[in-house]
């Protein structure tokens, strides 16, 4: 039998009989992505421990995201090492889990560590600026980096030694754009975290809002990056009273001109959100008008455990995107989540799962722990793939190609504050659907 003949197989029984879901379901055609890459020479077949890094913000504004995502790694290594055992195969895989606190000279020190140790394929680093950090010494090290949750622009690059297994946020930018839009507000104030993430979504989000305006034939203003009316602040900044004394200036410059029904703001930040919450909350026309966040505050457990700014965020409306496509596996992920930590888990943590299991895929194809060649057939694998995070497809750039997307409200609850579905946004339609739920909410305003 030959190697692709194998492969088939391997995939077929892999979600067939130990996971449980089919392969090869697909709501369009699939397109083929080639890695112009030198494989290395071929080793011996694998056997024993095979380890794989994992770089996660345990520490920072991002903390609740990582400790949801390393319950769904070790779920996922669990699991894997289940099936090697049930097909006989002589390896396992061990991940190594290491703290980037957000910090891109710490992610590329623990990357650094990781690899002298000789770990050569990693799940991580988060955030867009950590992958931006790392890219150069993974690419001149030929060693793989799938990142389950940097979304920038200025990473989609073809050929190099990154995966991204979550689309770029100019898809994004077009659905909180679509939303914004659908709720009224034609004149946006951005307030955004000044680093590769924060800097390529707000322009994402403002081209396509100045859009959906251009076509619309109405009056509208951003107050964002182009026109450096936006407010960007240092990713280190813990105080915001005077970055919130400016955004409240701005806002109430655009309510007097438009009326506070067509004026909104467009927070693109991470767990830092709550202490910029709590200095926003000190001016009544921050609380006034409609906020919209990104997929950096979308079930984001500290909001949802911070009273104060659980209650400014249920109290403007405040709607977080995370990309998502419903599939049957998540159940199993999300319980684990809530059994270990009482909360939903974020969208990146279902990428997580999916991303161990495609990596020790290709591995016992391959059976060689070589990470070139393990790049080379990733993209062949996603093609037959539905897993936690349902179909997805790859584009030129190793990046998933598209998405749908879920808005997320912080709502009252009996044991304080939860995340609740406000709406979903439909790609193929570029439309977006609100929950009862989220009507009637918009209903109290």
């Amino acid at each position: 039998m030959n190697r692709a003949s194998y492969f088939l197989i391997l995939v077929a029984l892999l979600i067939g009989a130990v996971i449980g879901y089919a392969v090869g379901a697909s709501s369009g055609a699939t397109s083929t992505v080639t890695r112009t890459v030198t494989s290395a020479p071929e080793s011996a077949g694998l056997s024993g421990d095979v380890y794989i890094g994992a770089l996660l913000p345990l520490t920072g504004p991002l903390g609740s995201f990582a400790e949801n995502d390393m319950i769904a790694l070790r779920l996922a290594e669990k699991d894997v090492n289940d099936w090697l055992t049930q097909i006989g195969s002589k390896w396992r895989i061990k991940i190594l889990i290491e703290d980037t606190a957000v910090d891109p000279k710490q992610a590329l020190d623990k990357l650094q560590a990781l690899h002298s140790k000789g770990v050569k394929i990693f799940i991580g680093p988060m955030a867009s600026s950590e992958v931006k950090e790392v890219k150069g010494y993974a690419d001149a090290n030929k060693l793989l980096v799938i990142s389950q949750s940097s979304t920038s622009p200025a990473l989609a690059i073809p050929n190099d030694m990154i995966y991204r297994f979550c689309p770029p946020d100019e898809f994004q930018g077009m659905a909180s754009a679509k939303a914004t839009y659908e709720l009224g507000i034609r004149n946006v104030v951005i307030v955004w975290r000044g680093d590769t993430w924060g800097d390529g979504l707000v322009e994402s989000y403002e081209k396509a809002f100045l859009k959906l305006i251009e076509q619309s034939g109405e009056k509208g203003e951003v107050w964002g990056k182009s026109n450096g009316k936006g407010i960007r602040y240092d990713p280190d900044s813990k105080e915001f009273s005077a970055i919130a004394s400016q955004l409240a200036n701005a806002v109430q410059e655009l309510v007097n001109k438009y009326g506070v029904d067509k004026v909104g703001v467009y927070y693109a930040g991470y767990g830092e959100y709550i202490q910029f919450a709590a200095a926003a909350s000190q001016y009544d026309i921050l609380r006034r008008v409609k906020w919209i966040g990104s997929d950096g505050t979308a079930l984001l457990g500290d909001i949802q455990t911070n009273e104060n700014a659980a209650k400014f965020a249920y109290e403007t409306r405040f709607i977080s995107l995370m990309f998502g496509t419903p599939s049957p596996l998540q159940e199993k992920i999300s319980s684990e989540v809530k059994r270990q930590l009482g909360r939903l888990p974020e969208s990146y943590a279902y990428v997580s799962y999916d991303a161990v299991w495609i990596v020790a895929v290709a591995l016992e194809f391959v059976d060689s722990y070589d990470p070139v060649a393990v790049a080379k057939v990733i993209p062949f694998i996603v093609q037959k793939w539905y897993g936690a995070t349902g179909v997805f497809q790859l584009n030129e750039n190793g990046d998933r190609a598209f998405s749908d997307y879920m808005f997320w409200m912080v709502v009252p609850s009996d044991k304080g504050y939860e995340w609740e579905l406000a709406g979903s946004y439909s790609y193929e339609k570029n439309s977006v659907t609100w929950t009862e739920a989220f009507v009637k909410l918009l209903g109290k305003s």
